[in-house]
């Protein structure tokens, strides 16, 4: 019997889907459509009925499995968007910026050995929970050192659900790390993600069901590992990472390059990976995404805000910029509503440079907030646009309001309205590399951009296209270098930059000096955009270019390559009046001899993480287990004699790591 899988992969622009036989390792049908942000399921069925329906009639019953990748939890944090959070941080003040305005630190913690150094003010989390929860749609919890002993945490957050209901994540449940910081932005970022991946789940599911899939639903996470839809709820802030994670896979799937640079270009950011041995690197300090450094362990991957819907501004000054936030091309929006055509031809040139906004700014309605109550001025925009996008040069002059003064800014931010403006996919509907949609609004928004830059529209495009040539580039060499070896003395942004743009350069003649460069690993470069970007990229720096067939499906191609692995860490410390402390995931323990706790933190251990992987969907589980005992050597006497065997030793600790690996389907 044939064993086939389903993968699909639901970017911020494109939803892709393979079916792919696990058998014979061949994609044997493939589709690429339109992402729905305001309705999911509508891009995902049609994306399932374009699969099911090319060939011979598949069976259902042969496919194993449905596996998901998202770009969209990256794309989310890249662009500041997803839920409001309120925070609860238990035994300490904030030192560094939290991705959330609405957070409040209460009495309580703990030390080093996960003893409670105060009680949780309970009363003050009751008081803050009440004054946030019509500000926010979840909540997170993250106490001072709460790896050591989580039971604060687990108090506040069953405080918060019995006062809201809502949605509640605890910092100790995603990382054992410590580093405050880094584990309240895991927790905050993990909340504000999960009606994204939840409401992106529920429509996989539902149009899996009304086609009478019954296969299990796997989720890539940014290690290239899969986990249940159920665990993906709880924990979306581990499918950050996961489209190019999932790409590293798909594109050693589809080329058989075992050692390169893997490029993955999409809608919203670009992402780059090192392949050595046919294995990613993966980032032990934790996956850093929009600036924000979380304790996620995902594939050592660089990514940049470009892709072919980065939004291009040229701001009042002239200053032209590309990036990182994603809009809608103004091609595409335009290709479905004809009568922003219109309203893009009826800008007057005086309104070109006025005002602080693009006039070529296109509101588009997608969902209601939730939990957020709108003012009376962000209730007319919403009304206004619900029905059709419109300019806000159109909408301005309809509520009779100043153009910059628009309160538009937060019903961006939480995802209810997004923006349409020009982009790469437009510029090059400009020069004519590419036309799918709508050119004549491409080229209206392009002439109003060229104004501003004081250049005309042939021109300008050129230099859009030299900056996306230059970004990319300065991610491969960026990375490299810094794989290579130390920064040059003295060369800071500005001399790099400088060199950098001349090597890319393509006019050298009459220099007294050239430069060039020569980039010894190949590049592969997979997702729609590549083609119109990388051969010219490629050619400049002097690297060998893979452009595989299927690259623009290769993330969902990636999706069925994946094991299911949940990792669980225990630590074993001395304690403080002797015997030893167990910290877990589950809560603290103390034993008097060591190998009490040893066989304890074992049993308690495997029995954890097969649980955990069985919890993800995991069949035929194997568990791995290492320990590593750490001990530090005490000074003796001079002349002291020591038996074999013997020497002065102090135990630091023991680091139980115990990994449950299994197949995601049976």
């Amino acid at each position: 019997m044939v064993n086939l899988a389903l993968g699909i992969d639901t970017g911020g622009t494109l939803t892709d889907g393979v079916l792919f036989d696990l058998d014979k390792k061949k994609i044997v049908a493939k589709t690429k459509v339109i992402t729905t942000r305001h309705d999911l399921t509508v891009a995902v069925n049609q994306c399932l009925d374009n699969i099911l329906s090319q060939g011979e009639q598949v069976e259902l019953d042969r496919i194993r499995m449905v596996s998901l990748s998202t770009t969209l939890a990256t794309n989310a944090i890249v662009e500041g968007q997803g839920a409001e959070v309120g925070l609860i941080l238990i035994g300490s003040e904030p030192d560094q910026g939290l991705p959330t305005p609405f957070y409040v630190s209460v009495g309580g913690g703990c030390n080093l050995k996960g003893k409670f150094k105060e009680e949780v003010d309970l009363v003050a989390a009751s008081e803050a929970v009440e004054e946030m929860k019509d500000k926010v749609d979840a909540f997170a919890v993250s106490g001072y050192l709460s790896v050591r002993n989580p039971a604060q945490e687990l108090t506040v957050a069953n405080l918060i659900r019995e006062l809201t209901g809502y949605p509640v994540v605890c910092a100790h449940q995603l990382s054992s790390e410590l580093g405050f910081h880094e584990r309240t932005v895991t927790a905050v970022l993990n909340a504000r993600l999960m009606p994204l991946i939840t409401d992106l789940i529920a429509a996989v599911k539902d149009s899996m069901a009304c086609r009478g899939l019954n296969a299990p639903l796997m989720v890539v996470k940014g290690d290239g590992s899969l986990i249940g839809e159920h665990k993906a709820r709880e924990r979306p802030i581990e499918t950050i990472l996961s489209g190019p994670a999932a790409s590293i896979t798909g594109a050693m799937a589809l080329t058989g390059i075992e050692d390169g640079l893997v490029i993955d270009m999409g809608g919203t950011t670009t992402d780059l990976a090192l392949l050595r041995g046919g294995r990613p690197s993966i980032d032990r300090r934790g996956a850093r995404v929009g600036g924000w450094l979380t304790q996620v362990k995902a594939a050592e991957i660089t990514t940049i805000g470009l892709g072919g819907d980065s939004f291009i501004e040229v701001d009042r000054n002239g200053a032209l910029s590309i990036g990182p936030q994603r809009v809608f091309p103004l091609s595409w929006v335009a290709s479905n509503n004809s009568h922003l055509t219109r309203e893009l031809a009826e800008i007057r040139e005086v309104d070109y440079c006025l005002f602080a906004t693009l006039p070529t700014t296109v509101l588009v309605y997608i969902k209601e907030p939730l939990h957020l109550k709108l003012t009376d001025a962000e209730r007319e925009i919403i009304d206004l646009i619900r029905e059709t996008p419109h300019t806000l040069h159109y909408i301005s002059k309809k509520l009779n309001k100043d153009f910059d003064l628009l309160s538009w800014w937060r019903l961006v931010s939480v995802g209810s309205v997004h923006r349409a403006s020009i982009t790469p996919t437009d510029i090059l509907h400009v020069t004519g590399a590419f036309r799918r949609w709508n050119c004549e609004a491409a080229k209206l928004g392009t002439k109003i951009l060229a104004y501003r830059f004081n250049a005309a529209i042939d021109t300008f495009s050129k230099t859009v296209l030299e900056e996306i040539y230059f970004k990319i580039a300065s991610l491969i060499t960026g990375r490299l270098i810094a794989g290579q070896a130390s920064r040059a003395p003295g060369m800071d942004e500005l001399a790099s930059r400088y060199f950098l743009k001349e090597i890319l350069g393509q006019d050298k003649g009459g220099k007294a000096i050239e430069f060039s460069a020569k980039v010894n690993l190949p590049l592969i470069a997979v997702g729609a955009p590549v083609k119109a970007y990388f051969p010219e990229t490629a050619k400049r720096i002097n690297a060998a270019l893979s452009l595989p067939s299927s690259a623009e499906v290769a993330n969902a191609v990636g999706t069925v390559s994946g094991q299911i692995m949940e990792r669980v860490s225990i630590l074993i410390k001395p304690g403080e009046g002797g015997g030893f402390i167990i910290h877990a995931p589950w809560g603290r323990k103390a034993f008097m001899e060591f190998e009490e706790a040893s066989r304890y933190a074992l049993r308690k251990g495997k029995a954890y993480a097969r649980g955990q992987a069985a919890a993800a969907g995991a069949a035929g589980v194997r568990l791995v287990v290492e320990q590593q005992d750490r001990y530090s050597n005490l000074a003796r006497s001079s002349g002291e004699k020591v038996e074999a065997g013997m020497e002065h030793k102090l135990f630091i600790e023991s680091v139980v790591e115990i990994s449950a690996v299994g197949r995601p389907w049976n």
